[in-house]
Protein backbone atom coordinates (compact mmCIF):
# COMPACT_ATOMS: atom_id res chain seq x y z
CA UNK A 1 0.00 0.00 0.00
CA UNK A 2 1.22 3.44 -0.70
CA UNK A 3 1.19 6.19 1.84
CA UNK A 4 -1.05 8.31 -0.31
CA UNK A 5 -4.70 8.33 0.51
CA UNK A 6 -7.07 7.65 -2.30
CA UNK A 7 -8.82 10.79 -3.41
CA UNK A 8 -12.08 11.04 -5.22
CA UNK A 9 -11.29 12.35 -8.65
CA UNK A 10 -13.56 14.88 -10.26
CA UNK A 11 -15.83 13.43 -12.93
CA UNK A 12 -14.48 13.60 -16.44
CA UNK A 13 -15.93 16.39 -18.57
CA UNK A 14 -17.11 13.86 -21.14
CA UNK A 15 -19.30 12.20 -18.51
CA UNK A 16 -20.81 15.51 -17.47
CA UNK A 17 -21.54 16.45 -21.07
CA UNK A 18 -23.11 13.05 -21.66
CA UNK A 19 -25.38 13.57 -18.65
CA UNK A 20 -26.29 17.02 -19.97
CA UNK A 21 -27.20 15.43 -23.29
CA UNK A 22 -29.45 12.84 -21.66
CA UNK A 23 -31.16 15.49 -19.53
CA UNK A 24 -31.91 17.39 -22.74
CA UNK A 25 -33.34 14.22 -24.26
CA UNK A 26 -35.64 13.82 -21.26
CA UNK A 27 -36.74 17.46 -21.58
CA UNK A 28 -37.41 16.89 -25.30
CA UNK A 29 -39.59 13.85 -24.65
CA UNK A 30 -41.54 15.64 -21.91
CA UNK A 31 -41.88 18.77 -24.06
CA UNK A 32 -43.07 16.81 -27.07
CA UNK A 33 -45.66 15.01 -24.99
CA UNK A 34 -46.84 18.27 -23.41
CA UNK A 35 -47.22 20.12 -26.70
CA UNK A 36 -48.84 17.13 -28.39
CA UNK A 37 -51.02 16.17 -25.44
CA UNK A 38 -52.38 19.69 -25.08
CA UNK A 39 -52.98 19.85 -28.86
CA UNK A 40 -50.81 22.94 -29.24
CA UNK A 41 -50.24 23.71 -32.92
CA UNK A 42 -48.46 26.16 -35.14
CA UNK A 43 -46.29 28.96 -33.86
CA UNK A 44 -47.45 28.51 -30.28
CA UNK A 45 -46.12 24.94 -30.34
CA UNK A 46 -42.72 26.18 -31.49
CA UNK A 47 -42.74 28.83 -28.75
CA UNK A 48 -43.51 26.15 -26.16
CA UNK A 49 -40.69 23.95 -27.50
CA UNK A 50 -38.19 26.81 -27.31
CA UNK A 51 -39.43 27.71 -23.82
CA UNK A 52 -38.85 24.14 -22.65
CA UNK A 53 -35.36 24.24 -24.17
CA UNK A 54 -34.68 27.45 -22.22
CA UNK A 55 -36.01 25.73 -19.10
CA UNK A 56 -33.50 22.91 -19.65
CA UNK A 57 -30.76 25.54 -20.00
CA UNK A 58 -31.77 27.15 -16.70
CA UNK A 59 -31.96 23.73 -15.05
CA UNK A 60 -28.46 22.81 -16.21
CA UNK A 61 -26.98 26.17 -15.18
CA UNK A 62 -28.41 25.96 -11.68
CA UNK A 63 -28.11 22.25 -10.91
CA UNK A 64 -25.22 21.06 -8.70
CA UNK A 65 -22.61 19.21 -10.78
CA UNK A 66 -23.22 21.27 -13.91
CA UNK A 67 -22.45 24.65 -12.35
CA UNK A 68 -18.68 24.39 -12.73
CA UNK A 69 -18.39 23.55 -16.42
CA UNK A 70 -15.36 25.30 -17.88
CA UNK A 71 -16.79 25.83 -21.37
CA UNK A 72 -19.92 27.98 -20.93
CA UNK A 73 -20.95 27.37 -24.54
CA UNK A 74 -21.67 23.75 -23.66
CA UNK A 75 -24.73 24.80 -21.65
CA UNK A 76 -26.73 25.61 -24.75
CA UNK A 77 -24.90 23.67 -27.46
CA UNK A 78 -24.91 20.20 -25.90
CA UNK A 79 -27.74 18.26 -27.50
CA UNK A 80 -29.44 21.25 -29.15
CA UNK A 81 -30.06 19.55 -32.50
CA UNK A 82 -31.10 16.27 -30.91
CA UNK A 83 -33.44 18.15 -28.59
CA UNK A 84 -35.31 19.93 -31.38
CA UNK A 85 -35.44 16.89 -33.67
CA UNK A 86 -36.72 14.61 -30.92
CA UNK A 87 -39.12 17.21 -29.53
CA UNK A 88 -40.59 17.91 -32.97
CA UNK A 89 -40.95 14.20 -33.79
CA UNK A 90 -42.72 13.41 -30.53
CA UNK A 91 -44.90 16.51 -30.89
CA UNK A 92 -46.10 15.47 -34.35
CA UNK A 93 -46.54 11.81 -33.45
CA UNK A 94 -48.45 12.54 -30.26
CA UNK A 95 -50.82 14.96 -32.01
CA UNK A 96 -51.48 12.41 -34.76
CA UNK A 97 -52.05 9.58 -32.29
CA UNK A 98 -54.18 11.52 -29.81
CA UNK A 99 -56.23 13.61 -32.23
CA UNK A 100 -56.62 11.59 -35.47
CA UNK A 101 -59.99 13.11 -36.38
CA UNK A 102 -58.44 16.56 -36.70
CA UNK A 103 -56.70 15.48 -39.91
CA UNK A 104 -59.27 14.07 -42.37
Amino acid sequence: MSSQTSKQSAPKPEGIYRRMYYIRVVFAVIGGLITGGLNIRGELGIVVGVAIFIASYVFLKSFGPFRDIPDKKKYYMTGIFSYFLLWFSIWVLSINLLYPAAFP
